[in-house]
């Protein structure tokens, strides 16, 4: 796109070494010129390339934060009668940027659309569709849909597959537009383009994730789309250092482990080219590793019985496992990184000593000590799958090891950024960490090692023991990745079973009633923890902690109950937190209905109403109050005031 030297002096006059200074510059621009750009763009009389000129100022506006909501109609007319391409792809763009949903001029934006795409221009038509393979705006997609279809028998290529690539941007706004006319799209997949099939097959990677049953008829035309490529049937521009068409290979294998998955015909029909697919990547380099990597991960998709069928071969030649020692060993890292990432897709139940071998035990070991970031929790996630009974001890040991190592580099990174006065990372850190979760300040890579670390201790637990120890020193250092839902999570395991063998469930609930009234104990009945100079809520291990008491403190024995009821009394009085006190108050609750018919101790009612009273003190008398249920409606929460209304009704029943 072309710059007259005016505007491209704006643009780029303001760089230079000092970046605050450019961005003082650019505000300093837009604000100065943007009543000067109004007038310029409602003169009647000026010509479409001075309005294309206008309309990138518009953008450049908007990147600096300036309301220019006002161009929108003027950049509307710019697409309508733009006489370049170049003229239309900046009103359109303008378009895409300034119009929201619902607003007024998508319905001139939607006819000028449906002009272009009917045009006899074809550069017009690709303008319009490149437009709406970025397009979001819901009330205009519906209208174009047919438009679109319609463009996909245009005799230029570049409109076919431009039109492919917009309807895969529908499906995945509004996938219910696109499936009705699934049928005539795989025609495409037959198009004497390359271009227009590879960008079809773009299209089916996303359909055949959710409607794979309904594209299993697509399995022959995969496998002949397939072969064609490995045998160099396309145009060698389509070639990557030897590699024929790398990308198309690989969506079609990826596609292809879609379809075969859990089906044992198709996986029959698909494994013959695919391994040819992997045994002409083995003669090439870079692309060609990505082949190896996908073809492995497709084969260990289809039905099971197909990579315990090769996994049992002893040569290179029908087991393509045996590819893997190459890159796990190899002392580049990336390549490494390649190997560990193959081991990961292999399917449990075909490790066997046909391909695995001491030198590559002795690779996974090394990765673990890596210093590479990326191969180290690569390697984690091998230690995850190869998972048994008889090596869960270590391999979970290693994982808790690596859950508090990444806790303590985030905690670093952020005291880092505070003593630079990173100001947003200071509110961050200062949140409740039952809200900190959701605003990304928890690395996803933390919560997938805690998954994992949960799981394996329910599947492979050695013992009850050992078992709460591991959950409470998750619950209580686990810091803000432990949500609520970690704990509720933890709590189905109390209620349906665990899985593991060693695992009695009854006598699990019994040792954790202990284990948590000895916590509470050694915490002197405190859930908040220290956290630098501040102190922070654990809500999820009071949320369990307090969840145990009140749902199996009868399971223990009945002579349990009076202590437990004093022991939530107490937490009660350490605990001011409004959300811990309704979980206190819920235990209370629950307890008491199994103390009814032995009576509850008056002095934890009395414990109740004094610490209601003492959060909101009235001005009636203290003596009245004690004694009457109504001081819980002087609490400020509604929730607590309901929880603590609920335990002194049950309280006075069972007096």
């Amino acid at each position: 796109m072309d710059f007259s030297r005016k505007l491209f002096s704006t643009l780029t006059g303001s760089q230079g070494p000092d970046p605050g200074r450019a961005s003082e510059d650019a505000k300093a621009f837009t604000d100065e010129s943007l009543e000067t750009l109004r007038l310029n763009i409602s003169n009647p009389n000026i010509s479409t390339s001075a309005m294309k000129e206008n309309m990138l100022r518009l953008i450049y506006g908007e990147m600096m934060g300036q309301d220019v909501q006002f161009g929108a109609i003027y950049a509307l007319k710019l697409a309508q009668s733009g006489q370049t391409v170049a003229e239309k792809r900046a009103g359109y763009l303008t378009c895409y940027l300034l119009l929201q949903e619902g607003n007024e001029l998508n319905i001139m934006l939607i006819n000028t659309l449906q002009k272009d795409l009917t045009s006899s221009n074809f550069h017009h038509v690709v303008v319009a569709l490149v437009t709406l393979c970025n397009m979001t705006l819901l009330d205009v997609i519906p209208s174009m849909v047919g438009h679109v279809i319609a463009a996909m028998s245009h005799t230029q290529e570049s409109v076919r597959k431009r039109a492919l690539i917009a309807l895969k941007n529908f499906y995945t706004r509004d996938a219910a537009l696109v499936v009705p006319y699934l049928d005539q799209i795989k025609k495409s997949l037959f198009d004497s383009e390359p271009s227009v099939m590879s960008a079809s097959l773009g299209l089916f990677a996303a359909v055949v994730q959710d409607h794979a049953k309904e594209m299993k008829d697509m399995v022959p035309v995969l496998v002949k789309i397939l072969q064609q490529v490995v045998d160099g049937k396309l145009p060698k521009g389509y070639s990557y250092h030897g590699t024929a068409a790398p990308w198309i290979q690989i969506r079609c294998l990826q596609i292809m482990g879609r379809l075969g998955e859990r089906d044992l015909s198709a996986s029959k029909t698909m494994t013959p080219v695919v391994m040819g697919a992997f045994h002409k990547a083995r003669q090439g380099v870079d692309a060609a590793f990505a082949i190896l990597f996908e073809a492995i991960r497709t084969l260990n998709t289809f039905h099971p019985a197909i990579i315990l069928e090769l996994c049992q071969f002893k040569d290179v030649g029908r087991n393509p496992l045996l590819v893997i020692p190459k890159f796990a060993t190899s002392s580049n890292q990336n390549l490494k990184y390649l190997g560990i990432s193959m081991l990961c897709q292999v399917q449990p139940n075909a490790w066997s000593d046909t391909w695995w071998s001491e030198d590559l035990l002795s690779a996974v070991v090394q990765a673990l000590e890596s210093q590479d970031a990326t191969i180290q929790r690569r390697a984690l996630d091998l230690l995850y799958r190869m998972l048994t009974i008889d090596n869960s001890e270590n391999i979970i040991d290693r994982l808790v090891y690596a859950f508090f190592q990444e806790q303590e580099d985030m905690q670093t990174e952020l005291e880092k950024q505070e003593s630079e006065g990173d100001q947003q990372a200071q509110q961050t850190h200062d949140m409740p960490s039952w809200l900190s979760r959701r605003d990304g300040y928890v690395p996803s890579r933390k919560e997938k090692i805690l998954g994992q670390i949960l799981d394996a201790a329910e599947r492979f637990g050695k013992s009850e023991e050992w078992y709460l120890d591991l959950i409470f020193d998750l619950l209580g250092r686990g810091g803000r990745v432990v949500t609520m839902q970690t704990a509720e999570n933890i709590m189905r395991v109390f209620v349906k079973g665990a899985q593991s063998p060693a695992f009695n469930t009854t006598h699990l609930r019994v040792l954790a009633v202990q284990k948590t009234l000895h916590v509470l104990s050694q915490r002197e009945y405190n859930l908040f923890s220290a956290t630098g100079d501040c102190e922070s809520p654990q809500p999820a291990l009071g949320y369990f902690a307090l969840w145990i008491l009140g749902e199996y403190g009868d399971d223990a024995d009945d002579w349990k109950l009076p202590t437990i009821l004093e022991t939530l009394a107490r937490c009660l009085l350490v605990n001011h937190d409004p959300l811990v006190q309704g979980f206190i108050l819920t235990a209370l609750t629950k307890a008491a209905l199994k103390s009814v018919p032995n009576g509850i101790p008056k002095s934890i009612t009395t414990t109740v109403r004094e610490q209601i009273l003492r959060r909101h003190p009235s001005s009636l008398s203290n003596s009245y109050l004690l004694h009457n249920q109504r001081c819980i409606t002087f609490s400020s929460d509604v929730d607590v005031q309901q929880r603590a209304h609920e335990f002194l009704m049950i309280a006075e029943l069972a007096s």
